[in-house]
Formats: C-alpha cells, sequence, structure tokens
C-alpha cells in the first residue's frame, strides 16, 4: 500500500478548495509539493487596492523580486491605487503577463491631468476583458493601450478628463472587439478614436450612460451603425434637462438586435419612442424601461400625449411581434404610471423594481 496518495488526486483535492483562501493557505504549509497547485487558485485574482489596504507598493514589499512573483497565476488583475502614475512599477506589472481580466480605476487622481497609463501597455497577450474608470489619460494613448492588445474583447470605459484627436493617427492594427463596450462620462473624444481602428467594431453589447452634455449623438449614432451587423443588445441611460432635445438612434441596419434597454434619468420620452419606431420589430425580443427618480409630478396634457405614444408602441409590438415589453419604477410616484401608461399597467408589464 503507498503511503502516499497520487499527484493527481492531491491536485484534485487543492482544487477543490479553489475558492476557500484561508484552507488554501494551510495547504501552503502542509507541503512544499503543495505551494504552487495552492498559489494557483490564491493568486488566480488579485487586488490592488489602496484603500483597502493592499496598494502595488505593499504587493512590491512582499515580493521584491518580480521574476519569482505568484503573479504568473493571476487571471484577472485589478489596480485601484493612483501611485502607479508616481512610482516606477514597470518590473512588478509586467510579472502578470497571463490576465485575461484587468482593471484599472484612478479614484483620487482626479487633480491629475494626462495619467499615463504606458505601464500596462501589452501588459498580457492574453487580456480579453479592460476596463479603466476614473481616467484622465489623453484618448490617443488610452486607444493604443487598447490596441496593445490583440485578443481584447469586452471594454469598459469612464473618462473624466477628454483630450483632442486631431492629428492622431491610428495604429496599424486593432483587436476585433467583439464582445461588450461599456461607455460612462464623457465619451466624445474617445469614440472617435474607436471609430478610426483600422480591424472596425464588432461589439455585441453597447451600454452608454452618462449625461447629455457630455454625449456626441452623432458619434453614438456612428458607433452604433459601426456596429450594426454584430449588436445583440443595446443599453442607453442619458440624463438630460427637460430642455433638450435628443435625435432619434437609427436602429434601422441592426439586424441582431434583441434587446433593448432604456435607463430614464429625464430623457425625452418622445427620443425613447422614436428610437424605437426604426428597430426592426421581427428580429427584437425584449425592451426595457427603467424609471429612475421620475420626475413626473402633475402631468400635462404634452407630457402625457408622449407617455401614451410609447404605451401604444410597446403594446403593438407585444401583440404584433411578441416582444416584451417591461417598465420598471423605483419611486413613490407610480400612482401617475396607470394614467400615463393605462395599456402596459392593465397587461401587467409595469412592476416596481423589487417586485
Amino acid at each position: 500500500m503507498p503511503r502516499t496518495l497520487p499527484p493527481e488526486i492531491l491536485d484534485h483535492i487543492v482544487d477543490n478548495l479553489y475558492d476557500e483562501p484561508i484552507a488554501l493557505k494551510a495547504c501552503c504549509l502542509v507541503s512544499k509539493s503543495w505551494v504552487e497547485r495552492s498559489q494557483r487558485h490564491l493568486f488566480a485574482c488579485v487586488e490592488l487596492d489602496s484603500i483597502a489596504g493592499s496598494s502595488v507598493e505593499s504587493w512590491m514589499n512582499a515580493f521584491p523580486d518580480p521574476s519569482a512573483l505568484p503573479a504568473r497565476y493571476a487571471r484577472s488583475l485589478g489596480v485601484r491605487d493612483p501611485g502607479v502614475a508616481f512610482v516606477n512599477v514597470r518590473a512588478w506589472i509586467r510579472s502578470f503577463r497571463r490576465v485575461e481580466e484587468l482593471s484599472v480605476d484612478m479614484l483620487g487622481s482626479v487633480e491629475l491631468r494626462g495619467v499615463s497609463l504606458l505601464q500596462f501597455h501589452g501588459l498580457s497577450p492574453t487580456l480579453k476583458s479592460l476596463r479603466f474608470a476614473n481616467i484622465t489619460t489623453p484618448t490617443p494613448e488610452i486607444i493604443g493601450l487598447i490596441c496593445s492588445f490583440p485578443l481584447l474583447e469586452d471594454l469598459s470605459l469612464e473618462i473624466i478628463s477628454e483630450s483632442d484627436t486631431d492629428g492622431w493617427a491610428a495604429p496599424p492594427t486593432s483587436p476585433k472587439l467583439t464582445g461588450s463596450l461599456r461607455l460612462n462620462g464623457k465619451n466624445r473624444s474617445v469614440v472617435r478614436g474607436l471609430l478610426k481602428l483600422p480591424n472596425g467594431l464588432h461589439f455585441s453589447k453597447i451600454r452608454v450612460l452618462c449625461h447629455v452634455a457630455e454625449v456626441d449623438s452623432r458619434t453614438i449614432m456612428d458607433l452604433v451603425s459601426k456596429c450594426s451587423h454584430t449588436l445583440e443588445s443595446i443599453h442607453l441611460k442619458y440624463y438630460t434637462p427637460t430642455s433638450t432635445t435628443l435625435p432619434p438612434l437609427d436602429l434601422s441596419n441592426a439586424v441582431k438586435l434583441k434587446y433593448m434597454r432604456f435607463g430614464w434619468g429625464g430623457a425625452d420620452i418622445r427620443w425613447i419612442t422614436t428610437t424605437l419606431q426604426t428597430v426592426r420589430p421581427e428580429i427584437l425580443q425584449q425592451v426595457t424601461v427603467v424609471l429612475n427618480a421620475t420626475p413626473v409630478y402633475i402631468p400635462t396634457e404634452e407630457l402625457s400625449w408622449d407617455w401614451h405614444q410609447l404605451d401604444h408602441l410597446l403594446v403593438q409590438l407585444w401583440t404584433a411581434h411578441s416582444v416584451v415589453p417591461r417598465v420598471l419604477y423605483e419611486d413613490t410616484r407610480e400612482r401617475f404610471l396607470h394614467l400615463l401608461l393605462p395599456e402596459l399597467t392593465r397587461r401587467g408589464f409595469v412592476k416596481g423594481k423589487r417586485q
């Protein structure tokens, strides 16, 4: 009888503890042969968060030799530390060469303009998901960074300071970008940069959440048009003064569009209706309108007419094409909704978000 279990069985035991960090740390103390397998799970997701006390500097102090870092096991890396803008961390950052997900949040560095992210350039050839938040980096550098990851699919951008792209030349090659795109904040220049990418845009999901003052409706239209043959889901949430009128999006060429979601933060209801009128109803499966803090007190005649038009259109899409309408609300003024959306309310399509 063997005194020890076969290595394959021991590996299987450790693998089943992938979400038990305390047990994995104990495994590291059992035997030297267990360390590597345990570290694969312990360091699969690394968060360098200065607010939580796990800064880039503390990581460097814990692992002074970049060549011996457990970063090679990381598949997901999150950096929420403005210190990367000041400290030369290139050697340590480059050790995360196998990550598939990268998130960089420069919260706390708002006063910094033009913070460089060159230390992340081409970090991992296997990267598929990239998220930037609270970024003040110049747009050409952001686009260049995006193009340094050939397998990139999903992209999330929250830009708080825009820069001019005039005179900027697009890189010779770019990733296919076949996954999801999320835009939040100031996006005019970065969208213009994305539209110039040589391999085009092929996003299947687009989500735009921003104030109308930070939106260039023309570039958003161009963005949707570029992805019209691959787009399956679109989520739009504009915060806009009631005096501002946006031109509707033209989704007539979106040949795969199945899901639409509108977050109403004061946006023109008529804009939602006219945008919906451009879709291909035979393909569409679901339309969701989320009413957050609905600024409706006593509906005027004009406002009631706009809501009734939306009500009629959504019911028509349901009865004629089986497109499922959903209206979700989260405020204290739901008593007006049966007046504004009578047919949808009667059919049970208007519900509170917590129901």
